[in-house]
């Protein structure tokens, strides 16, 4: 037994030891017997956590970069079912997203891109079983069959490419074993939810292993539509009218696995996704353009706080907002032509374009992971294919008007293929390997005035499409070497040197509106913008850190990362098409991570200041957006802490400082202003405490959970209006499991409070005097059952 295996042995008695005596004591001060008390059940959150945030298998706090990873076991003790879930308790994450939170985006310390077109790639680099997904769509998903998440801070682009300056997600799923093993799990809650998931696997033959996994997810509708066939002045809108927010999911996922002799396996993998949802579940906020005399805008403020009741206000003065003829608003508190949000931020909504089964979103991949052990490294060779579809229509004004509609449909294959050495001598780790990315996206959006509506802009019965192609070819190659100089000290260096090329068109046409649900693209009337262009790009990421560890409980480490994002295409509504440049993120950070009290703690911090160059700046305005590149630096502080002083005690809180800033952001021909980059909260903090109980030859787990989140801007340009309020959201929860872990049942409760938060929002204020919000979903319940075998 080695030293550090020695002392862990050790540690362990220690800390079963002092864990038993502050149980019996807690358990006297309860009134429960010190027998029951004693009875230790499996720490949840102190459990080891092995990770291969530096492609090889790592405790996960022997690593040197700020992660947070949750095992699937302990996910599911924690009550977490999807992504959101571990963005509220992930220090230093928070969440973007859009069509109402059906796409929710993972925001790593202010690094962000907000763009909802499919020609996008985020800049946190979203992974699954070690595979790049290149549709933001695919950054919500499901928690189901999951064995580990890791969620990596600070830019990455050494081992996992040119998209990842925010950061990783890498979800890691369930393989199979040689043993019969497998779960049947189905919940029952709120809005007539009804979510079952499960999985089975184990060996076929000698040498030959399978695993398949499901969910499926139905859930009722949330908003209640009051639409009552047309708007305030009686003119008919759109058909539709129906109730929205809800979700019809099935997802399956299937592992066969294959040895290959005595050093060698093959794994094949395939995964398949099929969401229907409701149009985006946002609600009408009446919000008013503030104007200079030239008419740029200047701010954006809440219509309730206008005394003057302004369509729009331009040098302090009421103006026409929407050529009616009046300067005023047709109601109080309402968009330009007289509807209002029926109870503010409550459940009821009125908006004609509205329909239980509008946007669907479908995903398909297989992947071939090859693995082969030679006497000097080992090889894995990982080919992977993907397809991402998704239909998106919403009602873009969120109101009973027929104003227009908002169309988008998305189509990408993508393929990679890596190939993969790792290897160890007496004094260094290393790893090195190539890597090859091709992308195709078709996209096309566009606004749509139906023909069974009034014509408010001149359009009536027509739409405007922007139909576009990108085609991206991205070829790498990687290496990070960790070097020992002593026996506590280590040299990591990496460097990533990229070859990217893509290929643009695009044209913006007017067709004949033939369906309101569906985008034309077929029977053209005329052009109005187009674009064929190429953008090939040079690119490198690097990294040089030390990492020092004078004990086996104890490591600091202190690096200099670089990070690119690679540049693409504008293409946005009505034309304006544009190439951007690729943004470079320079790190500089310091961390420590420390196991104390023997054991009964894990103490994680860090802290970092971001050098930005051509930061990539996504702004919406009035039905219309665009990424321009600017100059910006951040700074802040993360902590975690974990621990479990007691057999039937555990806590968790964490505690994140941002204060980002995107500077000299253009938002009028003489006006610069230095802003917050969008959902980019200064203050996050979380945390939750699990105590269990003997009961019934099991353990009963009640746990209380909570984030708080600080003011943040849905918006680049940081108006008035674009800033939503704090938020604090609690959630309970109660579990049983028996003592062979066979049985699980839990009630929960989330959003405990049932605050009612805004969450997600864009500002057509210009088009329509309103703008579009969303909100957390109100307080809900349910029961889950679990069989494990």
């Amino acid at each position: 037994m080695n030293r550090k295996a020695a002392r862990s042995s050790v540690v362990n008695i220690e800390t079963g030891m002092k864990k038993r005596l502050l149980s019996q004591s807690i358990a006297m001060v309860l009134g429960l017997s010190p027998l029951a008390a004693g009875m230790a059940f499996a720490d949840v959150l102190l459990e080891e956590v092995m990770v291969t945030a530096q492609k090889r298998e790592q405790a996960l706090t022997d690593v040197g970069v700020a992660i947070t990873a949750y095992t699937g076991d302990q996910m599911k003790a924690l009550g977490f079912e999807d992504s959101t879930d571990l963005i509220a308790y992930t220090p230093g994450i928070s969440m973007a997203g859009d069509i109402g939170g059906q796409r929710a985006i993972f925001n790593i310390r202010g690094v962000v891109q907000n763009d909802y077109a499919d020609l996008a790639e985020a800049p946190v680099a979203v992974y699954i079983d070690g595979t790049y997904l290149a549709s933001t769509q695919a950054q919500t998903f499901g928690l189901f069959d999951v064995e580990r998440v890791e969620m990596l801070k600070g830019p990455q682009g050494t081992l996992f490419g040119r998209n990842a300056t925010g950061g990783l997600v890498n979800t890691i799923t369930v393989k199979p074993t040689d043993e019969l093993e497998g779960y049947l799990e189905a919940t029952a809650g709120s809005f007539s939810q009804i979510r079952v998931e499960g999985a089975i696997g184990g060996a076929l033959t000698d040498g030959i292993r399978a695993r398949v996994a499901f969910l499926s997810n139905q859930q009722d509708e949330v908003l209640k539509n009051v639409y009552p066939g047309t708007d305030f002045n009686g003119d008919p809108g759109t058909n539709g009218g129906e109730d929205g927010w809800n979700d019809d999911t099935f997802a399956f996922r299937g592992h066969l696995e294959f040895d290959i002799g005595d050093r060698g396996s093959l794994l094949l993998s395939g995964n398949y996704a099929d969401t229907t949802k409701s149009e985006g579940p946002y609600q009408l906020a009446a919000t008013t353009e503030v104007r200079r005399a030239n008419g740029e805008v200047i701010d954006v403020i809440y219509s309730r706080n206008d005394p003057m009741n302004c369509d729009v206000i331009q040098s302090g003065v009421c103006v026409d907002g929407n050529g009616d003829g009046s300067v005023t608003r047709p109601v109080v508190n309402g968009d330009f032509f007289g509807n209002t949000n029926p109870d503010g931020r409550g459940d009821r909504v009125n908006k004609d374009f509205a329909f239980d089964d509008q946007n669907e979103l479908k995903s398909e991949g297989l992947t071939a992971e090859f693995k082969y052990d030679f006497d000097w490294a080992s090889f894995t060779s990982v080919t992977d294919y993907k397809n991402f579809t998704r239909v998106i229509g919403l009602d873009s004004d969120q109101s009973a008007t027929g104003a227009l509609i908002f169309q988008s449909d998305g189509d990408i294959d993508q393929f990679s293929q890596e190939l993969r050495f790792n290897g160890t001598t007496d004094k260094t780790t290393w790893v090195a390997g190539v890597y090859y990315l091709g992308i195709d996206t078709d996209f096309l959006q566009g606004l749509a005035a139906s023909p069974l509506s009034q014509d408010w802009f001149g359009i009536q019965g027509l739409e405007a499409n922007t139909i576009t192609e990108l085609n991206t070819d991205s070829l790498s190659i990687f290496g990070q070497f960790d070097y020992s100089l002593t026996d506590t000290l280590v040299l990591v260096t990496g460097l990533r040197l990229i070859q990217e090329d893509k290929s643009f068109e695009g044209v913006v046409t007017f067709f004949p509106n033939t369906d309101d649900r569906k985008i034309e693209t077929s029977n053209g009337l005329f052009d109005i913008d187009q674009l064929k262009e190429d953008h090939d790009q040079d690119l490198w990421s690097g990294k040089i850190q030390l990492e020092y560890t004078p004990t086996d409980d104890s490591l600091y480490y202190a690096g200099i990362n670089r990070g690119v994002k690679a540049g693409s295409f504008n293409a946005p509504l009505f034309g304006g098409f544009s190439p951007y440049d690729e943004e470079v993120l320079l790190s500089y950070e310091v961390g420590a991570k420390l196991t104390l009290m023997e054991g009964l703690l894990q103490l994680n911090m860090a802290a970092y200041y971001y050098d930005y160059e051509d930061y990539q700046s996504f702004t919406f305005v009035n039905n219309s957006s665009s990424v321009t590149n600017e100059d910006a630096n951040y700074k802040g502080v993360e902590i975690e802490l974990i621990t479990s002083p007691t057999d039937n005690l555990e806590m968790m809180f964490g505690v994140s400082y941002t204060d980002a800033e995107v500077e000299d952001l253009q938002i009028a021909s003489d006006i610069f202003i230095d802003a917050a980059p969008p959902f980019t909260p200064e203050w996050q903090v979380s945390g939750l405490i699990r105590y269990t109980w003997d009961l019934f030859g099991g353990g009963l787990a009640a746990q209380v959970s909570a984030n708080y989140q600080s003011e943040f801007f849905h918006n680049a340009r940081n108006f008035t209006a674009h800033e939503f309020d704090s938020y604090t959201d609690v959630k309970a929860r109660l579990s049983w499991a028996d003592g062979d872990n066979l049985w699980n049942v839990a009630a929960y409760v989330d959003n405990l409070t049932d605050e009612d938060y805004a969450i997600i929002g864009f500002d057509v204020s210009g088009f329509y005097g309103s703008s579009q919000e969303s909100y957390a979903r109100p307080r809900s319940y349910g029961l889950t059952l679990r069989r494990n075998f």
